[in-house]
């Protein structure tokens, strides 16, 4: 039986498969975690962050459908003066995250299609700006359906 929660890591590794990859750095909440300030944040760079999970409320059942939100950040920087250096930059970065994840299946025996739910700015300063794609994934938790999600 497998009740463990999504593994984010999956999609990290669909991010790491990029052909040509358009990132410097991909990582986890764990590298995503040492970002102190925006001025040190290698670029282009994307974090895959695990976000909500929640349970269908059906208990009758020996399986359980789990919805789960997983958001992707995105950072990159450009010094050039106003706003459209930036979005130069991040728009081509950000439809390569979704083009990469909307509809992909990360695991066929036990997940949905991944959808896009929604993005933001989470954060600019000293000409880095952070986006955040969120992610719905929804996965088979109990049962023997998935032993592993890897």
């Amino acid at each position: 039986m497998n009740s463990a929660p999504f593994d984010s890591g999956l999609i990290v590794e669909r991010l790491k498969a990029l052909s040509p990859q358009p990132f410097s750095q991909i990582g986890s909440v764990v590298e995503y975690s040492k970002i102190t300030d925006l001025t040190g944040v290698a670029t282009p760079s994307a974090y895959v962050l695990m976000g909500s999970e929640k349970g269908s409320t059906d208990s009758q059942l020996r399986v359980q459908v789990a919805e789960c939100l997983v958001g992707v950040v995105t950072a990159v920087r450009n010094y050039a003066p106003g706003a459209d250096g930036l979005t130069h930059e991040i728009h081509p970065l950000i439809a390569t995250v979704r083009d990469a994840l909307i509809g992909w299946v990360p695991d066929p025996r036990c997940t949905t299609p991944v959808q896009w739910i929604q993005g933001d700015i989470l954060d600019f300063d000293a000409g880095t700006l952070v986006w955040m794609d969120v992610f719905r994934v929804r996965h088979i938790i109990g049962g023997k359906t998935c032993r592993t999600s890897r």
